[in-house]
């Protein structure tokens, strides 16, 4: 997950505070791998919204 991370983020992707603990969750057998799609999809949702709302 780390060079993943560290992939995405050379090529400009942001990776937030919030996906790196969930990565984190994910990586220790915490959560599956539904649950932080789930929890990322949400987060986008959330803030494609907000973004609209303020435009």
């Amino acid at each position: 997950m780390k060079e993943a991370i560290h992939s995405g983020e050379m090529e400009g992707a942001y990776v937030s505070a919030e996906f790196r603990k969930d990565a984190d969750e994910y990586v220790a057998g915490d959560i599956s791998i539904e649950e932080l799609m789930t929890r990322t999809k949400r987060r986008w949702i959330s803030k494609k919204k907000a973004a609209s709302h303020g435009a």
